[in-house]
């Protein structure tokens, strides 16, 4: 895991709904509810390209992972740089089942999640094109959370692949200009500005114009954003210009094109905002996993689950689920422990965070902690019945 940290300032909004100032708000995808933060702290996650190898492949088994950890660490929001589905070639049938085999993966996350427009969304095809803004709405627009404003790019409008021209370069300028003194800016496109596997921009397959690159820097620059986020390359890349962070983040799925060593493993991104500091952990699937010891069944009284973090960061945990028997929301009780390399038994900070009534008499206890880097946690969580 590699961290990074940057200081930002943020400044509360009292706003229930993630609308932004601009002309053209985007939605997230699913049915996941958007709460504004109370305080000046909360955790968004970026991710990109894990689209299935064909249009006839399940989703690849990393990515499956990748959706069960996002939803137990539960942040504010996620966002995906694009490539989603596979989108080419087939029928137009074909290419609606794939949009609902998508909607239908990420339908039961508890998290708000937003997409950027990639080549394999649009296909470069107009009739495509515009079935893909028919079902997910506006492809470029904005959105806030707190004082962050976040801007959804496309870089694959068809006929104008691998830019940011015409209608959408001057909607991009004037938003920048509306929401300059936004706290935070933070920018989401498919294919990368500065490329890794194409850095003089000659193969045409990342971003394609060295100038209107450099005009969007330029904006950006002028404008103090912060982070800009982009996929399309199946690596993990950070590089700054001109106190720009520039994020390839294309690891969740989709076949890797490098060795680890240059970037090759699958990922995502964890963006902490804390305050005036903000910390950008590169997370590897598989380094969090929770098991269950006893109970966890719906009829038990007394469930126990163990939480691990292999990672060099710690992770904060906001919906670990027991299954436990229905009851009031008073009833319910939890503790926890961490256990040092050393054997050391100790009490952990732990918390109910939600309970959710089920159709079957059962509950969903949801539980928040923080898991330490290489670290254990037990939580135990009981009833009163």
């Amino acid at each position: 895991m590699k961290r990074f940290f940057f200081t930002f300032i943020f400044v509360l909004l009292l706003s229930g709904t993630a609308i932004a100032l601009t002309d053209r708000p985007v939605s997230h995808l699913n049915d996941a509810k958007i709460t504004q933060p109370s305080a000046n702290e909360f955790t968004f996650i970026v991710l990109g390209d894990f689209r299935t190898l064909r249009r006839d492949k399940a989703y690849p088994a990393v990515f499956e992972q990748i959706l069960r950890e996002v939803n137990t660490i539960a942040p504010a929001l996620i966002v995906s740089t694009g490539d989603a589905y596979y989108g080419y070639g087939g029928s137009m049938q074909g290419f609606k089942n794939e949009i609902d085999y998508f909607l239908s993966r990420i339908k039961g996350l508890d998290v708000p999640f937003f997409n950027a427009t990639g080549n394999h969304e649009v296909a470069g095809d107009a009739e495509r094109e515009r079935y893909a803004e028919k079902r997910f709405g506006r492809l470029y627009g904005a959105f806030d959370y707190g004082n962050a404003h976040f801007i959804m790019l496309n870089t694959d409008e068809v006929g104008k692949e691998g830019t940011i021209s015409g209608e959408q370069l001057k909607w991009l300028e004037k938003d920048l200009e509306t929401n300059s003194n936004a706290g935070n800016i933070f920018v989401f496109m498919h294919r990368p500005m500065f490329s890794v596997t194409d850095p003089e921009l000659v193969a045409g397959k990342s971003f394609k114009d060295k100038g209107n690159r450099d005009y969007l820097h330029s904006l950006f620059n002028r404008y103090k954003v912060k982070s800009v986020f982009a996929g399309h390359e199946h690596i993990f890349n950070e590089t700054v210009k001109d106190g720009v962070s520039y994020f390839i983040t294309g690891g969740a799925g989709s076949p890797l094109y490098q060795p680890p060593s240059k970037g090759g493993f699958f990922h995502y991104l964890i963006v902490k905002v804390r305050g005036n500091d903000v910390s950008i952990d590169v997370v590897v699937p598989y380094t969090i996993q929770a098991r269950t010891i006893s109970g966890n069944d719906g009829f038990e009284s007394k469930a126990e689950m163990e939480i691990t973090n292999i990672s060099f960061a710690a992770v904060d945990i906001r919906n670990l689920q027991f299954i436990m028997p229905a009851a009031a929301a008073d009833k319910y009780k939890v503790r926890a422990t961490s256990i040092s390399k050393r054997g050391q038994v100790n009490a952990h900070a732990v918390r109910i965070r939600n309970v959710k009534g089920n159709k079957d008499g059962t509950a969903t206890v949801s539980v928040e902690t923080q898991v330490p880097k290489n670290g254990l946690i037990r939580i135990v969580v009981e009833v009163d019945i």
